[in-house]
């Protein structure tokens, strides 16, 4: 009886959890989008006591402006780019800040983004694997 060693299969990364990241990242960038918009055009929906420092119309530009660029970010991490892994990572870091700073003007809105962020942060930085083509 021989002992023949079974081959060792080599795992290649599917590219799952990289679509995961980019989807996130672009529910986290329009959402971000859509709450910029809504604090510069309808100001009924924010409580601006709220705020820790400036006015909704700033908090609304800094929104669309991060917004934005997670969607930039969400079309990298698609790709599975490592650049797209570190920049999603990025903003989603200073995206939590963001709506930890502005959860006074609407906590339902920023603790949604929140958790989404931080869904991101954990995935690109577990599954970091998946971002190496």
């Amino acid at each position: 009886m021989s002992m023949t060693p079974t081959p060792v299969q080599s795992r290649e990364p599917s590219g799952g959890w990289a679509i995961f990241v980019a989807t996130y990242m672009l529910i986290a960038g329009v959402l971000n989008v859509v709450w910029g918009i809504a604090a510069l055009s309808d100001k009924s929906y924010f409580y601006s006591g709220g705020l820790l420092w400036s006015s909704l119309n700033t908090w609304g530009w800094v929104e669309i402006i991060v917004g934005g660029l997670q969607l930039l970010a969400a079309a990298l991490a698609a790709a599975r780019s490592v650049a797209g892994a570190v920049i999603a990572g990025l903003l989603a870091s200073f995206g939590i800040m963001l709506n930890f700073l502005s959860i006074g003007a609407y906590p339902v809105w920023s603790v949604i983004l929140l958790v989404i962020q931080a869904m991101i942060i954990w995935a690109v930085t577990v599954h970091s694997e998946e971002f190496v083509k």
